[in-house]
């Protein structure tokens, strides 16, 4: 679990990515932990409106004075959203993924320290199956489905199309806690391209190395 006193990371870089997973997480559980409709919308809105304005910011011809001030005023607008949605669920209906993925703490508990990822999985994907990916994981240094010592799960990146050159080129699909991940298509992306990439979260939201990309066709 986080031992940070804020879920939120103070570099921008790795905030951006918790706003990215974190949303995507409440998103998919919205029934289980209880996001309302309002809630749900305001923390959509809010992660468009950040990347936007974040985005500005990470290219010198575009970052300005008035493109800053926007971005940190869409960063303190949606940690306050975020923080709301926290307060709003029940501490019953946390689990421990839900606390390590979000990097929430137990109202008065204590967290272990946990170290961050030196290793980085290995991976191979399962199309045999029509619109269909089976995405098999595993560490690059441990046997067998073994994770390294503080991890909690294995993010995984993807797009289809062009092989990606950087994170911005890529799409969250999932933090998943064991091995194999299933990730299904639509129809009208059958034929195409996806590739893969993979890293390992530890309880505090700290990552480690990419994996090799890898590539499969997606099954018609």
């Amino acid at each position: 679990m986080s031992t940070r006193k804020s879920p939120f990371p103070s570099k921008e870089g790795e905030l951006n990515n918790y706003f990215i997973i974190a949303v995507a997480y409440l998103i998919a559980n919205e029934k289980r932990l209880g996001l309302s409709a309002t809630n749900k919308q305001k923390i959509i809105d809010g992660l468009a409106n950040w990347q936007s304005t974040y985005k500005l910011c990470q290219d010198p011809s575009t970052k300005t004075t008035v493109a800053t001030k926007n971005k940190d005023e869409a960063k303190k607008s949606l940690i306050a959203s975020l923080r709301s949605v926290y307060n709003d669920i029940p501490q019953s209906a946390l689990t421990n993924q839900d606390r390590e993925t979000l990097g929430v703490k137990p109202k008065g508990g204590k967290g272990s320290p946990s170290p961050k990822p030196t290793s980085k999985p290995i991976a191979d994907v399962d199309h045999s199956k029509r619109l269909e990916h089976t995405i098999n994981f595993y560490d690059s240094e441990l046997s067998g489905n073994a994770k390294p010592e503080g991890v909690h799960g294995c993010q995984i990146w993807y797009c289809i199309g062009e092989k990606p050159n950087t994170i911005d080129d890529l799409k969250y699909l999932a933090t998943d806690t064991k091995s194999p991940y299933v990730h299904h298509f639509d129809i009208e992306d059958a034929g195409k391209t996806v590739w893969y990439w993979l890293r390992w979260e530890n309880t505090r939201n700290e990552t480690g190395p990419w994996s090799d990309a890898i590539s499969a066709t997606i099954p018609g």
